[in-house]
């Protein structure tokens, strides 16, 4: 199985090139699913979820999408309070905590954005007891052999050389969650910065993996970019593609066998 991670579309800061380029790697790449980790949109608003929508439609492959703090409306804070998500769900997906499974995944989305948080800066995240109640109850019944996938947009982990501090509420009871379910794989964006982590110990270990933004023209230091997931059997193989002129290129690769024992 051939998954595509793409995340941080940040519609509303694109350019028609890059999106065009995107979509041709994605259709030669000959994946089998996308899943795309939040951000659709710069600021919210329906122009940008509009070219959101049509990007995906455009991907022609089945698609697991959740929403980033930038799809909370930015500017309308009646909205931001009220239906927070009404122009997510109208466009990208009425599901907040998607699921999706086959005879190799299972794979669940959270949704990490909120419109407020009692911290200085609503941009940070959050998951709530609710949520990781939702994961113990999707994966309690998962076999051993199927690889256990979460995505979520904010980085639980820390990352190295990440751009910008990351604060998410509820940060180290998902970790234990993870680790208790012995979830294998976590992709998430935010940050603009692709990157590969294990972490773990001699029983569990989990491959967290971080994206690049897609499409955006706010880079934060790290260059246009999505990942290439390759699933055969007990082995993972993980392609970073960055965009370098005119072109993706593959900058780094990490494989790794599952952890779980059968």
């Amino acid at each position: 199985m051939k998954i595509i991670h793409l995340s941080d579309l940040h519609f509303g800061t694109e350019t028609d090139d890059l999106v065009n380029l995107t979509l041709e790697h994605i259709r030669e790449a000959k994946a089998d699913f996308v899943i795309i980790s939040g951000d659709f949109t710069q600021i919210g608003n329906k122009p940008e979820f509009v070219a959101a929508r049509q990007f995906i439609d455009d991907i022609i492959l089945p698609t697991l999408c959740i929403p980033g703090n930038h799809d909370v409306p930015q500017r309308n804070l009646y909205e931001r309070f009220t239906r927070p998500y009404k122009k997510y769900k109208a466009h990208i997906c009425d599901d907040l905590m998607p699921t999706y499974n086959n005879d190799l995944v299972e794979l669940i989305g959270i949704n990490s954005a909120r419109r407020a948080l009692p911290h200085w800066n609503w941009a940070n995240g959050a998951v709530s007891l609710q949520q990781r109640s939702a994961l113990e109850s999707f994966f309690k019944d998962t076999p051993a052999e199927k690889w256990r996938i979460c995505t979520m947009h904010h980085p639980i982990h820390k990352i190295a050389d990440m751009p910008i501090d990351v604060t998410v509420l509820g940060r180290k009871r998902t970790l234990e969650c993870f680790h208790t379910l012995k979830v294998d794989l976590v992709l998430t964006g935010h940050v603009h910065h692709a990157a590969f982590d294990m972490i773990g110990d001699e029983q569990h270990k989990t491959a967290f993996i971080s994206a690049s933004t897609a499409l955006s023209s706010r880079k934060r230091g790290h260059e246009n970019g999505f990942n290439i997931i390759e699933i055969d059997g007990q082995h993972m193989h993980v392609r970073m593609l960055n965009f370098e002129a005119q072109g993706f290129v593959e900058t780094s690769t990490h494989s790794f066998r599952k952890s779980s024992s059968i």
